[in-house]
């Protein structure tokens, strides 16, 4: 009885090669609308944004968390030298919040992060598994992004659209042959077969983030050099 419970061989190798696929996915982060464009501000400087008050305000969507979204902002705006408090707004009209800074925000970032678009291919992910998934099955995702910035005053400052595609293809055969191209080929931070997408993608999304509040505070500078102070009140001599 005991030796009916053993995996036959065709079992353990079919067990093992599942395992092999399950960690076969490579993932191609291909930026679109906005996160192509050139950027002068580093976003990893840690004064960029020295004592300058943000309030993050972040709206649900379809496809996309708004907690983490806000969290990963918080600390990249913070790291930049920023104080950041953080709100999400829930389908039910409710706000949560973080921790309320003592001063008002001097500028407040509105963000709508959404699933733009998905498409499987039925066919690829048939053939991958008659294939045992030597055909890489593979689906694409986009996301889009909706920044504006305004200032204490609700003025619109600056807004910006962006929208990035992931590319991920599932399967034994593309795994080994892209492992195979990033150990000797390609650079570290151009590899495709482990998470460098989303650092990839994080670094794009923050630094144009960077950059549009820098465009903000400049022109809310600009603007406020055009405000000029009441003339002071003529007093009458007296009679």
């Amino acid at each position: 009885m005991a030796s009916r419970l053993q995996p036959q061989p065709a079992v353990r190798s079919g067990l093992v090669l599942l395992a092999l696929a399950m960690t076969g996915c490579v993932t191609v982060y291909q930026p679109l609308v906005g996160l192509q464009r050139p950027i002068a501000v580093d976003p990893q400087a840690p004064n960029n944004f020295s004592a300058t008050r943000v309030l993050v305000r972040c709206h649900p969507a379809e496809g996309v968390e708004p907690d983490v979204l806000c969290r990963n902002l918080r600390s990249s705006l913070s790291k930049q030298g920023a104080q950041v408090t953080t709100e999400v707004v829930r389908p039910s009209g409710k706000v949560s919040s973080s921790a309320q800074s003592e001063a008002a925000p001097q500028f407040v970032i509105d963000v709508t992060s959404k699933l733009v678009h998905q498409k499987d291919e039925p066919l690829l992910q048939l053939l991958n598994i008659v294939s045992l998934t030597l055909v890489p099955a593979i689906s694409e995702t986009t996301y889009g992004q909706e920044f504006r910035i305004r200032d204490a005053q609700g003025f619109v400052l600056a807004q910006q659209s962006f929208q990035e595609r992931f590319v991920q293809s599932f399967g034994l055969g593309v795994w080994v042959l892209n492992g195979l191209i990033d150990l000797l080929i390609r650079p570290k931070s151009e590899q495709v077969t482990g998470d460098g997408y989303k650092e990839e993608f994080t670094r794009d999304l923050h630094g144009h983030l960077a950059q549009l509040l820098h465009n903000a505070k400049v022109r809310a500078r600009v603007m406020n050099s055009f405000v000029t102070e009441p003339p002071p009140e003529r007093k009458e001599p007296p009679p």
